[in-house]
């Protein structure tokens, strides 16, 4: 009896897989929402007035997770009760013995509000997470100029530097390469500059949650980390340098938003 022949069929393009299976974290999964989202934003609000959108956004999702998954009616019982407990403790007038009851009442309140709001504040967290990272390597630094030499720090130090180099099928699709060689002239690293990231290092843990969309140095390699210099955009014109970043500006309005929105909504 004839059988069909069985054909194996051809290894998985682990290049076009690559940018999902290798460099993508759990993080990374909202990314092409998150970039439809700021696309979507650019056609009426600049770089600065898009990353207090995000920091606004990020403020009204955080906290309006916390609200939903927090025991908002347990929380302002217990904070009622803590502040009892802390009137009576600052009017006794006795020996420390006699306080103790007190003292264990109003730390024993504390740590069950704490127990209840952490797990809330956790899961709050997530998606701002998500946007910060997506934050960092959209908003953090500038793609080097074509041909441009770039000098290198490595771990363990090697005399190298880094180069850009436009590939002959250049296009939008199609982003320039990042070479890496020696002082001898050893390619040290060849990788695809699909986006500005200034570190390319050996796959670690938390890349499982945070990726690196250029991708890692191979495990067998002799060298751990390659740091660029890439240049870091600015969206403040006015301030010292450190004023200027990113995640100055998202930040401050992420910090002054949640606490705006927790004061106004009266959220425990």
């Amino acid at each position: 009896m004839l059988r069909p022949s069985r054909r194996k069929s051809p290894p998985p393009d682990r290049t076009a897989f690559g940018l999902i299976i290798v460099t993508m974290g759990i993080f990374d999964l909202p990314a092409p929402l998150i970039a439809w989202v700021d696309q979507a934003m650019s056609g009426f609000a600049s770089p600065p007035w898009r990353l207090v959108i995000w920091g606004l956004l990020s403020a009204a999702l955080s906290m309006g997770l916390y609200w939903l998954c927090s025991p908002q009616g347990k929380l302002t019982d217990i904070k009622t009760r803590a502040l009892r407990a802390r009137r009576d403790l600052n009017a006794f007038d006795g020996d420390f013995q006699d306080a103790w009851p007190l003292m264990r009442s109003m730390l024993g309140l504390s740590f069950r509000q704490l127990a209840m709001t952490t797990l809330p504040a956790i899961v709050a967290s997530l998606p701002v997470l998500a946007v910060i990272v997506w934050l960092s390597t959209a908003y953090g630094y500038a793609f080097p100029a074509n041909e441009q030499v770039l000098s290198v720090q490595t771990t363990p130090d090697v005399s190298a530097s880094a180069e850009i180099r436009t590939p002959d099928n250049a296009s939008p699709g199609n982003p320039p390469r990042l070479v890496v060689t020696t002082s001898g002239g050893g390619i040290i690293s060849d990788v695809s500059l699909a986006a500005p990231v200034p570190t390319i290092h050996k796959k670690q843990w938390w890349n499982a949650l945070f990726g690196n969309p250029i991708g890692y140095l191979p495990d067998e390699s002799d060298i751990d980390t390659i740091t660029f210099d890439l240049q870091e955009k600015e969206y403040l014109s006015f301030g010292p340098r450190w004023l200027r970043p990113w995640y100055v500006l998202f930040f401050t309005i992420l910090v002054l938003g949640s606490l705006t929105i927790k004061m106004l909504g009266r959220i425990e």
